[in-house]
């Protein structure tokens, strides 16, 4: 789980700080000479939108309201070697003329992106937006052996408004963390949503750093009514699995397990309810383990027996009846049962109800709907205190965000 693209280095592409580590992490550097290449706004061939001659097979121009040609936009990708370029004057019999202007690039196949002669392209960070055509398309082999795209370029226009008019689609070259299986090209306004997603679930990740982690014990904890220190080894394995707070913005977080776990602990995860939420299984949501109770923790080596006060962990058997509200025997609940039903009958929350608008969202992720950008404006009207249900829905809120970014990147 956790961020999928690095927006931070997105926006900062010409940043010294990462310039090195990327000259060395990128099987490219050696021909390139400005760290992860140079950004362009490419406009690529949409075969299926363009209608060409039918005779002959050919456009009456590549650009312009006249062109039949209709081009995909693919926002900040990155073309390598790409030298500034200089004019050369040839003086011949017709006077002083200038050379045309022309070049050769590459693009890396990790775009999952076949160049096609008749392309455009505009560099991003250049004052004029001057538009570049591919006029021929190769495939190469680096001294590495690393396959890319060579193509040969020249400056078409002075300007890229001939080609705006014939756009089809909108996508957007995703910067992605490696090892997530994410899409390097998506639809913008999908692309834009996740940027938002991810916004949102990074806050929850701090604001759940700075409710429930203790200094103290290095771990995650949360009062129990106001008299009970609540440890949960099952929450602790969930955000583990899906490293799920460690964001990327902030400074690493290691978390570990504080207490002795029992042998037959992988099986008794896979009865709770976090597991429900792994697999998006809303059929098991009632039959799951979702509600828990607590016993002292007496471990001698655990970091708890060395703390002056008292700490509970949560076992998800119910094996004792309740005794007494205030009772760490009494049933803890991890997800309420009224939510539960609600969730199983896709039945949502009104919109007047704003404090609790917010668990629509947990309907939606279990009855695979789509997220809107109003549920992600619910999440403002939570009241974020160091209480059972907040500890609870703020994990379940992040790993179902990231969940939601990560279909919009695939």
């Amino acid at each position: 789980m956790g961020k999928f693209f690095d927006t931070t280095y997105s926006n900062t592409v010409e940043g010294v700080t990462d310039f090195n580590k990327s000259l060395i992490q990128n099987d490219f550097y050696h021909f390139n000479s400005q760290g992860r290449g140079t950004r362009v706004t490419y406009y690529h061939i949409n075969k299926e939108k363009s209608t060409l001659d039918q005779g002959s097979r050919l456009a009456y121009a590549d650009s312009g309201s006249d062109s039949p040609l209709r081009f995909d936009v693919i926002r900040n990708l990155y073309l390598y070697q790409f030298n500034r370029h200089e004019v050369n004057f040839n003086n011949d019999e017709f006077g002083l003329e200038s050379a045309e202007i022309s070049g050769e690039s590459y693009i890396i196949p990790e775009y999952n992106l076949e160049p096609l002669d008749g392309d455009f392209f505009t560099v991003d960070h250049a004052d004029e937006k001057f538009l570049y055509q591919v006029v021929d398309v190769d495939r190469d082999t680096l001294a590495n052996r690393a396959n890319v795209w060579k193509i040969n370029w020249k400056i078409a226009k002075t300007t890229d408004i001939s080609v705006l008019e014939n756009i089809a689609d909108d996508y957007t070259a995703v910067d992605v963390v490696n090892g997530t299986e994410i899409n390097p090209i998506v639809l913008t306004t999908d692309y834009n949503f996740a940027l938002e997603i991810e916004h949102v679930a990074n806050n929850l990740v701090s604001y759940f750093r700075d409710l429930f982690y203790s200094d103290y014990i290095q771990s995650f904890t949360y009062k129990w009514y106001t008299e009970y220190r609540m440890y949960d080894p099952y929450s602790i394995e969930f955000i583990i699995r899906n490293n799920l707070l460690n964001n990327g913005n902030d400074k690493y977080m290691y978390i570990d397990h504080k207490t002795k776990l029992p042998s037959t602990f992988s099986i008794d995860y896979n009865r709770s309810v976090w597991k429900c939420i792994e697999d998006k299984n809303k059929n098991k949501l009632f039959s799951c383990n979702h509600k828990a109770q607590a016993d002292l923790i007496e471990d001698p080596i655990s970091i708890f027996a060395t703390r002056y006060e008292q700490y509970f962990k949560l076992y998800y058997e119910i094996n004792h009846e309740p005794n007494g509200p205030f009772n760490p025997r009494a049933v803890i609940p991890i997800m309420d049962e009224e939510l539960i039903e609600r969730i199983i009958r896709k039945k949502y929350y009104d919109d007047e109800n704003k404090d609790i608008r917010y668990k629509n969202i947990f309907i939606k992720y279990f009855n695979k709907e789509k997220l809107t950008k109003k549920d992600l404006e619910s999440i403002e009207y939570i009241d974020f205190e160091p209480v059972n249900s907040i500890y609870y829905e703020t994990l379940f809120l992040i790993y179902i965000l990231f969940s939601y970014e990560k279909q919009l990147l695939s």
